[in-house]
């Protein structure tokens, strides 16, 4: 079983007139996060990684190209310039299975799976989320006449694939070709009738998450292949309920960002975890300087009169406190 993270730069330069000499940048505890998601795979199994050649760049000035011990993959330079990379922010992940045979599981760099995935069914992900939420209860009318309303079952909930396990490549298969075919075919039609332009254009946020997390229920029904969730949302909010198993930022990543007390404890949490439990990992925390515990005057150190905060991974990386990164 293959495991492996995806990483497609484009979204983080989403907003840019300029592709090619922007920063890629990543706060403490995203680093830590990934950093921890990729060692606990490695305690039991290979680890790969499907990027573009940007992000190849990226992991291997930042140390974390190590860490994936089955293999680095280009893979998504291959993304056709035809689809539209604004709407459809995240298809590398989708992408990314046609890349890689099954059965496979395909990890966020932002979820952690504490143990080896132990499949239940023959299709797994995270966990469902309310096909009422407000970016799902109108997809049918938006995207149905898309090829999705004759033998399509509106009425499963959208999966969370932040952790996704397919057994069979003729299931990845289906899946990951209906969602490219639909994200290619609306990517046409959005630019020749210039949704992006429109006041309404933020109406469209949703084509991806129904390409990603909609499609994929969907797709194993008219298959006839089981699904099954991992976890369960808290149902008071739109977080995992605290299990075993797993954990995902999502979310989350909002409330560190704006408190630093939460994101303070949650890092040196991991900065702990990482030093008892991977001995490999020492290093690649040197370099960033998160080898020890943090402060919260360490976490937001004073801003240098350039505006540009420096870091110990070299003099053209930069530390924002929180964010590690560098030109590539």
């Amino acid at each position: 079983m293959t495991y492996f993270h995806t990483f497609w730069t484009w979204p983080q330069f989403a907003s840019r007139e300029t592709q090619q000499s922007q920063d890629i940048g990543l706060w403490d505890f995203e680093a830590l996060t990934w950093l921890t998601s990729a060692l606990e795979i490695r305690r039991h199994s290979p680890l790969r990684l499907i990027t573009d050649s940007r992000g190849l760049r990226f992991v291997q000035r930042v140390g974390l190209d190590w860490v994936y011990s089955g293999g680095i993959s280009t893979a998504l330079d291959a993304i056709p310039d035809s689809l539209h990379k604004t709407i459809f922010w995240a298809a590398g992940k989708v992408f990314a299975c046609l890349s890689v045979d099954a059965p496979w599981v395909s990890l966020d760099p932002d979820a952690i799976l504490w143990q080896p995935l132990e499949p239940t069914a023959p299709v797994m992900a995270l966990h469902p989320e309310p096909r009422d939420w407000p970016f799902y209860c109108d997809q049918q009318q938006k995207y149905g006449a898309w090829g999705f309303n004759d033998g399509w079952d509106w009425d499963l909930d959208p999966l969370n694939t932040a952790v996704a396990y397919c057994a069979t490549p003729e299931a990845a298969r289906f899946y990951a070709e209906t969602a490219v075919r639909f994200m290619l075919d609306f990517s046409v039609a959005a630019r020749r009738e210039n949704f992006w332009g429109k006041d309404e254009h933020q109406d469209f946020f949703d084509a991806m998450l129904f390409a990603e997390q909609r499609l994929l229920p969907m797709c194993m029904k008219r298959l006839g292949v089981e699904v099954a969730p991992l976890g369960r949302l808290q149902p008071a909010g739109p977080h995992l309920e605290r299990n075993p198993l797993c954990a995902h930022l999502w979310l989350t990543k909002d409330a560190y960002r704006d408190c630093p007390e939460a994101r303070l404890v949650f890092v040196n949490f991991l900065i702990e975890r990482l030093l008892a439990r991977h001995l490999g990992a020492r290093p690649t925390l040197a370099k960033w300087r998160l080898d020890g515990p943090r402060t919260l005057d360490a976490l937001n150190p004073p801003a240098p009169t350039d505006g540009r905060y420096t870091s110990a991974l070299s003099d053209k990386y930069y530390c924002r406190g929180a964010s590690i990164g560098r030109h590539v």
